[in-house]
């Protein structure tokens, strides 16, 4: 198996102050990591006149203009670009965007996620859901928040939370987990969040109604499972690696959220569900994104 690496990195734009915000984050992978950026614009068919309150890129002559300055911005910081325009023609903007990943082979893709709020967004799922699921490659998103300022300067990552839930799927996150903290310098934290009493799921509580003490020394036994093996993943880093382990009991989403204040980058595996399937299935990465700024790289498990 080849090393992991996140080097070659496709970015959705629209012309959007929404959209860019993804950039500093990526460009400061890149500009430690090595690499380049694929800056990436679609054409829709029937493009609004404005999009998140700006006009919006209709023509390739608009997108080209567009690009080439974000191009040249980014290279004052020594960031290097290339520049794709496609049209999407009937094609729908996320599976058009996962086309063009696999056409241009890249390690993943970056982008804001700024789709709807709401019932309609949480029953339709948003572009950065759907392209984690179409393209199946590791996605790196952050939760747009509404700025007029434009910030293309790259940005220092001091610190990667890689949460963790005992299962082989989550441990995927790891192997690139390596790497960035290789290239980056910055040290790692692996975290585990076991339940409460109060936090067992439906079919846990009901033993525990009967037998709350054995259930109590059960929990306090995961904890101390949940640290050894935390201990021996940590082990696993490369030699000068620093890395950190954190357990916590609580809700998963709540302590991870709270973490995630003295992090600038979480990086987990997720089944990547979008939608309202994701929303009943307890998808801990879209809740976490609904909650906090810190950016998150999603490498897709594949459930087939």
């Amino acid at each position: 198996m080849s090393a992991p690496s996140f080097s070659r990195i496709l970015v959705p734009l629209d012309g959007s102050r929404l959209a860019e915000q993804i950039l500093p984050i990526v460009s400061g992978i890149v500009r430690y990591c090595g690499g380049e950026l694929i800056l990436l614009h679609v054409l829709e068919p029937t493009p609004p006149a404005q999009v998140h309150g700006e006009p919006h890129l209709a023509t390739t002559t608009e997108a080209a203009r567009y690009l080439e300055d974000v191009s040249r911005q980014l290279a004052t910081h020594a960031i290097a670009t290339r520049i794709v325009i496609v049209s999407a023609d009937r094609e729908a903007v996320a599976t058009c965007i996962a086309r063009q990943a696999r056409a241009l082979e890249v390690d993943g893709i970056a982008l804001t996620n700024h789709g709807r709020g709401g019932l309609h967004g949480l029953l339709f799922g948003r572009i950065a859901q759907h392209v984690l699921q179409r393209a199946e490659l590791p996605t790196l998103v952050v939760r747009a928040l509404r700025t007029h300022h434009r910030a293309l300067q790259p940005v220092t990552i001091q610190r990667l939370l890689v949460p963790l839930d005992g299962t082989r799927e989550s441990e995927r996150a790891l192997p690139l987990s390596w790497h960035l903290a290789s290239c980056l310098l910055a040290p790692v934290v692996l975290v585990r969040i076991v339940p409460t009493l109060e936090r067992l799921s439906l079919s846990e509580s009901a033993p525990a109604v009967f037998l709350p003490s054995a259930t109590a020394a059960l929990l306090e036994f995961e904890r101390k499972q949940a640290e050894q093996e935390l201990q021996r993943l940590a082990a696993t880093f490369p030699t000068g690696s620093i890395v950190r382990i954190i357990v916590r009991q609580g809700d998963v989403v709540d302590e991870l959220a709270q973490l995630t204040t003295e992090a600038d980058l979480v990086v987990m595996a997720t089944h990547g569900r979008a939608g309202l399937p994701g929303w009943l299935a307890g998808s801990v990465a879209a809740r976490l994104l609904e909650r906090i700024s810190v950016p998150l790289l999603l490498l897709p498990i594949n459930e087939g």
